[in-house]
């Protein structure tokens, strides 16, 4: 049915009393998204011997789609033009290195003297973990299309790198700059933000005391993001506030964080072997 012959069916009715088409934003949702992964990994591993292991690992990849989920902020600005939303996709992550490794106290320390019978019996696992940020999409609330949805839309990108909304009913004001007369759908790409890098270090420090052949216990001290680095997992998508935090990564922009990984954590635990 065309939307033509349900309007003539509708006045009258109880759902649409007056003349008035009750008509709005219609969602179809479809599997028809697009994407591609690459990636490149490599590692270096150090089995176990002379009492240390160690194991790095690093990855390059590569995530490009037109849609990532069916969240309502990623619906498309132009329902049109799917190529525009071709981007990088929001789990997309360039580099991640881990470093992790065990070391233990050697065996002959437990007939030792001193320091080394003290340490024997310990042993400690780091892990170190190093990657760059993800992409967020930036949002210029309004709309300029006329498509009956207000989070869809994104801004436009000024000669000066600056963002503004730039609708052409409508003047921007909060950036004078942004004058009127632009297109109806903003030029800034799908996923132009970025969130700053990761960088955490965790470590299980475990001293085993013993109980005869058979039986010991483990006594457990891990921590994480030992030096409470401040990691942020998400930035804020309006554009205003994008304009507001004034940096930038080539062709990205970051963001005032709204949220964070956890920081410094302990806990302690035992474990019985028998």
């Amino acid at each position: 049915m065309t939307p033509a012959v349900l309007n003539s069916a509708l006045p009258g009715s109880l759902r649409s009393p007056g003349t008035v088409s009750p008509f709005g934003s219609i969602n179809a949702q479809t599997s028809d998204g697009n994407s591609s992964y690459n990636a490149l990994n490599v590692d270096l591993k150090k089995r176990f011997s002379n009492h240390y292991q160690l194991l790095a690992s690093y990855t390059w990849s590569h995530s490009i789609d037109d849609s990532s989920d069916l969240q309502t902020l990623l619906k498309p600005q132009n329902n049109l033009d799917f190529r525009a939303e071709r981007s990088n996709a929001l789990f997309d992550q360039r580099h991640r290195f881990v470093l992790s490794g065990i070391v233990g106290s050697p065996e002959n320390w437990k007939s030792g003297n001193g320091l080394h019978k003290f340490l024997y019996g310990f042993s400690l696992a780091p892990i170190l973990e190093i990657s760059s940020g993800r992409p967020f999409n930036i949002i210029a609330p309004g709309d300029a299309n006329g498509d009956f949805q207000s989070t869809n839309e994104r801004p436009f990108v000024l000669s000066d790198g600056k963002l503004c909304r730039g609708e052409n009913a409508v003047a921007d004001v909060n950036d004078p700059a942004c004058v009127l007369g632009f297109p109806i759908n903003g030029t800034l790409g799908r996923n132009m933000g970025i969130t700053h890098s990761y960088v955490s270090l965790d470590a299980r420090l475990t001293r085993k005391v013993r109980f005869g052949e058979r039986v010991s216990l483990d006594i457990i001290a891990e921590g994480f993001n030992l030096f409470n680095r401040f990691n942020e997992a998400a930035g804020n998508p309006f554009y205003t506030a994008v304009n507001a935090y004034g940096k930038r990564k080539g062709g990205k922009y970051y963001s005032s964080p709204t949220s964070a990984f956890d920081p410094r954590q302990f806990q302690f635990g035992f474990k019985l072997n028998f």
